[in-house]
């Protein structure tokens, strides 16, 4: 990490926008060559509502872009197919990128290293570190950069969001701490704790006593059934 306290104000943030927003508003360039981008071109192709800012900052830090949003030369590698596509690419990112492939073997490397990279060296908050992150993966699967397995493992559930202080409870947990889902410690043929309830409809009240019966048993069977899978 750097010993400057000021060298995160010297240079551009990384991406932290929506992925799929970032590549959209890359796609867009490899379609048209606008004489300006700024947020109301992305506007008007739909690209990034209500983010476009955070795109058109995307496109400067990858050099796509120049400071006024005038597109550079760079530009004409997203017009090209196949291999020169991939090289090109590749090339931008590790110029806009250089700090992370210097210290990070992408083929080695894990999600928690590259997130642990945007907070120590980039001095990222840790729910922008966990956008950035992304939206670099994003990138290099984009450029045909080799990742490591690690990579293709599923997120896990805790990294969809970046919470704080108590950890997350679960919606069965929060249920149950309010009486409304059976425990274990209530036993398998314990009766819900919450009450269960129909609606008085016409044909609930024409229905036959036995097929009444059957439909109460069915539900209560279900509902057993239900806690221990979730379980």
């Amino acid at each position: 990490m750097s010993d400057n306290p000021n060298s995160r104000d010297q240079r551009p943030i990384p991406p932290y926008g929506p992925t799929r927003s970032t590549m959209r508003g890359i796609e867009l360039l490899g379609r048209i060559t606008p004489a300006k981008v700024d947020s109301a071109l992305l506007r008007a192709h739909r690209v990034a509502p209500g983010n476009e800012y955070k795109v058109v900052a995307a496109l400067k830090f990858l050099g796509l872009i120049d400071a006024e949003g005038r597109p550079t030369e760079r530009i004409r590698l997203l017009k090209a197919r196949g291999p020169v596509f991939a090289l090109g690419l590749q090339e931008m990112l590790r110029h806009a990128y250089g700090d992370i492939f210097a210290r990070l073997n992408l083929k080695e490397a894990n999600r928690e290293q590259l997130y642990n990279y945007f907070v120590t060296e980039e001095g990222l908050g840790a729910e922008m570190a966990a956008k950035a992150a992304r939206v670099f993966e994003a990138l290099c699967r984009l450029a045909q950069i080799e990742l490591s397995p690690q990579f293709d493992e599923k997120r896990p559930a805790s990294s969809a969001k970046v919470t704080r202080g108590r950890p997350r409870v679960s919606s069965r947990k929060r249920l149950q701490r309010r009486g409304g889902m059976p425990t274990r410690s209530q036993g398998l043929g314990a009766a819900p704790a919450f009450p269960l309830v129909f609606a008085l409809t016409p044909e609930v009240a024409d229905m036959e006593l036995d097929r009444l019966v059957e439909l109460l048993r069915k539900m209560r069977l279900a509902i057993r059934r239900s806690s221990v899978e979730e379980g």
